[in-house]
């Protein structure tokens, strides 16, 4: 395949065994870390005897997958995936398939503007300063250039999608445009189309996918290149050799309560990533030294909980939370937020440190609808049935009774919807400015367009009873810190150093979006991009000695 001629030259053969010819600090740091591992006798590549041996060795098959397939057209003769689950795909087969690219054609086919200064502009303000440019401008480059290439490659086209707006109204801003959903045969695919597109691809090309198979420890030779992964599958150690080099595509490690506890700038209570997203990839950079960013950050995503770790009815798309005749409180009875927000603004408003009582104030926090909601919108849980309450939902008389139901300070409700009941009805929110914003109107408010009653479609009083209530936490769609990364997907050490040979994309490195989720797709974007920028990039090397 031809390269475009805005696809920037990745770093050259020549560049890359120059750096790796000597043995860095960091290489020898790596060295010593491993022999000092329980398990130093398997972690020496001396030591192996190869169960299977392949150019490109791909670990996971979400986003990861790109890498796979982008691995085998640059000419790799042999490309293995493995996968820790019974399916292929993980959380992204799951997810609604949206990818957030800059500057996409299908952006520019619907004449919608779009320019790298502005692009540039907005990422810089929402990663707050947990991205770089180097990640953030590799991002931008081949943003556009992957989009035309799941399209001349994958056979998976776009379209600007309706109402999907970035989700950040600040400079560089795009009302709609830069989030764009994936098509084929003029099929909408969604998450689960495209991961079956992605699969059927991998057999069509002669690539290797083994289920059920989970990586273990990565395997370095004497000058410290990756040179392969010891993996369990079918209950027993296999050994395999990657002859250019290792891609980590793991997933977050949202099931893994130990670093959730340690890294996360708060607690979460669920997750709707794959339960077998437990950090193997950070665990097994880590253990060869590699250097970690991003790791106090996910895709919040706040959720109705049954209990911890599950999900009660469905997490929360705006759609429940920003709808008139609804509000978000905490235990004080106290609005903490813009409930319109897009899922992950919202989620970091559950974060406030309260110092003169030592707790998170707004968690638990709890979400309350009066019956005109009922009576116009789907609840939670209902399988969008209108009027359907599922029996999880706490039903009352009168507030005062539902705030004792719940838990809830009836007081200081009293309090805070006397102010936000005027306020609506004036169709204003001057504390948290719900409604003000494109995304709040376009896709929380009302959509029934029979509202006549509004003066601001997020925004009507909670005024008539029966009262419904349910408790609202803080969750996450997946992790996104992870290894650090330069701009072609190579792990760095603490050094920051290049670990040869070893690649980590997706939810297993410290994202390019650092702590913001930029539009729809953010998360699969940000993957696919950098898993074909891998691929590509894992080919080029010479094979290991």
């Amino acid at each position: 395949m031809s390269t475009p001629e805005n696809e920037p030259k990745l770093v050259s053969r020549r560049t890359f065994l120059k750096k790796s010819a000597m043995i860095s600090i960091g290489a020898l740091a790596a060295t010593t870390l491993s022999s000092c591992s329980p398990k130093a006798e398997s972690s020496s590549a001396a030591n192996i005897k190869w169960d299977k041996e392949v150019d490109v060795l791909v670990v996971g098959s979400g986003t990861v997958a790109t890498a796979a397939i982008a691995a085998k057209e640059a000419g790799a003769n042999s490309v293995l995936v493995i996968e820790k689950g019974p399916g292929f795909g993980g959380t992204s087969a799951l997810s609604g398939g949206i990818f957030w690219l800059p500057m996409n054609y299908a952006m520019k086919d619907a004449g919608i503007e779009d320019n790298r200064e502005d692009a540039f502009k907005y990422l810089k303000i929402i990663t707050e300063g947990q991205s770089t440019d180097e990640l953030i401008n590799a991002y931008l480059d081949y943003s556009p250039v992957f989009a035309e290439w799941m399209r001349d490659t994958v056979g998976i086209t776009w379209e600007v999608g309706p109402n999907v707006n970035d989700y950040y109204q600040v400079a560089g801003y795009r009302p709609v445009g830069r989030s764009i959903r994936p098509f084929r045969d003029g099929k909408s695919l969604r998450g689960m189309g495209t991961w079956q597109r992605l699969r059927e691809l991998c057999d069509e090309m002669g690539i290797e996918v083994m289920l059920d198979t989970a990586g273990k420890q990565l395997v370095t030779n004497e000058a410290g290149e990756v040179v392969g992964l010891i993996a369990t599958s079918g209950g027993a150690d296999i050994a395999i050799k990657a002859h250019k080099g290792v891609i980590l595509g793991t997933g977050g490690f949202d099931h893994n309560k130990e670093m959730t506890a340690a890294f996360l700038r708060g607690p979460i209570y669920v997750s709707n990533a794959v339960n077998t997203n437990t950090g193997d990839g950070q665990i097994m950079g880590m253990a060869l030294g590699a250097d970690l960013r991003n790791m106090n950050e996910s895709w919040g995503l706040p959720a109705f909980p049954l209990e911890e770790g599950t999900l009660k009815g469905e997490v929360d798309w705006i759609t429940y939370r920003g709808k008139p005749n609804a509000v978000v409180v905490n235990k004080y009875g106290e609005r903490f937020g813009n409930e319109s927000a897009a899922y992950e603004l919202f989620q970091r408003a559950f974060y406030t440190y309260d110092s003169g009582n030592f707790e998170y104030r707004n968690i638990p926090a709890y979400w309350i609808v009066d019956s005109n909601y009922v009576e116009r919108y789907f609840m939670p849980g209902s399988n969008n049935q209108l009027g359907v309450v599922p029996d999880w939902i706490v039903k009352a008389d009168s507030l005062e009774e539902l705030c004792k139901k719940l838990g809830i300070d009836w007081k200081g409700l009293e309090a805070t919807l006397a102010v936000f009941n005027e306020n609506a009805l004036n169709g204003v929110d001057p504390m948290w400015h719900r409604g003000e914003f494109d995304l709040d109107t376009s896709t929380s408010g009302d959509l029934t367009g029979t509202r006549t009653d509004l003066k601001n479609n997020c925004l009507a009083p909670i005024e008539k009873g029966p009262f419904y209530g349910a408790k609202y936490m803080p969750g996450t769609c997946g992790t996104n810190g992870g290894l650090r990364v330069n701009a072609n997907a190579q792990v760095l050490n603490v050094w920051g150093q290049i670990i040869p040979r070893l690649y980590a994309i997706g939810n297993t490195a410290g994202s390019v979006m650092g702590a913001g989720y930029p539009g729809g797709g953010g998360t699969l974007a940000a993957g696919g991009v950098f898993g074909m920028v891998a691929g590509r990039h894992a080919v080029a090397l010479e094979d290991v000695a």
